[in-house]
């Protein structure tokens, strides 16, 4: 009998347990009393990723206004504000701002690339070449939506080398007329405006890059975040423009030595170790069934 009571007592204290946190956050039943809401993603930003797919360079997009958190109208939720989407959507690889802007902290990571638009943005009003600023970053587009404080980067319908060739309800779109290249070769990695001369090459992984022979100037300019991981013949990089890899106009192949002397091993190690477990645990259990 008291076997029992105390299995009853001990199923009624799980019971419990298990329906408590639903009587204070029965919400989440709702989307939280209409709080959250699935959205999908207005038609022009389908038809701004289309039309991207089309040009089949290996580019960039910068995507404004500069803020990791805004307000999207067309976004169904009663709180608006989420986490910039377009890295997410857009197919093109995307740099967008990091910048949370949350009391005292303004971003927590501050890369290469991030600090660089950052100065650009400052100097907004005395810019007028934002093309060519942003090219040494391989960015041939940039999209403006139309949402937070989109109306201060107005300042592009005046830059002369950015041209508007989209205006949709949701997005503005503007093209680079300036010539940009993942990879590119230069005399000058401290002159934005110094000659660029495009580099065929061939991308082996995400993680190597095997460069043609075509070469003539004294450096080869890398347009990826600079990382001392970054290299060419087994040398590391220089700074170009305080922003990218710039390398002496040697060796064959581009390659993120961190990921084949650190990741690699470590991946190899993690699946040998899976594996080694799943031959292990059938012993174990009837090990363990003997005792």
């Amino acid at each position: 009998m008291k076997r029992k009571i105390v299995k009853f007592s001990l199923l009624t204290i799980i019971i419990i347990s298990l329906i408590t946190p639903l009587i204070y956050s029965f919400t989440f039943f709702n989307g939280f009393a209409g709080q959250i809401k699935p959205t999908d993603y207005p038609p022009d930003w389908y038809e701004i990723n289309d039309f991207l797919n089309e040009d089949k360079q290996d580019f960039k997009i910068l995507f404004l206004p500069w803020h990791q958190y805004m307000d999207f109208g067309w976004i169904n939720n009663t709180n608006k504000r989420i986490a910039n989407p377009a890295k997410y959507f857009f197919d093109k690889e995307v740099i967008s701002g990091t910048n949370a802007e949350i009391g005292d902290v303004y971003r927590e990571v501050n890369t290469p690339e991030q600090i660089y638009i950052d100065s650009l943005l400052d100097k907004r009003d005395d810019i007028t070449d934002m093309g060519k600023l942003i090219s040494i970053l391989n960015i041939k587009y940039v999209i403006l939506t139309k949402e937070s404080d989109f109306k201060k980067y107005f300042f592009l319908l005046n830059q002369t080398d950015l041209e508007l060739i989209k205006n949709t309800k949701n997005l503005f779109l503007f093209k680079n007329k300036n010539h940009v290249s993942k990879i590119y070769q230069t005399d000058d990695i401290d002159n934005i405006g110094a000659q660029k001369v495009g580099l065929s090459y061939e991308q082996l992984n995400p993680v190597k890059y095997r460069l043609e022979d075509n070469r003539s100037k004294k450096y080869i300019v890398f347009t990826e975040p600079f990382s001392k991981d970054w290299k060419l013949g087994g040398k590391a990089p220089l700074q170009a423009y305080g922003v990218v890899n710039a390398f002496e106009n040697s060796g064959k192949e581009v390659i993120f030595e961190r990921f084949y002397r650190i990741n690699l091993p470590a991946y190899v190690i993690s699946i040998l170790a899976f594996i080694g477990l799943i031959l292990i645990y059938p012993g174990l259990e009837k090990r363990k069934n003997k005792l």
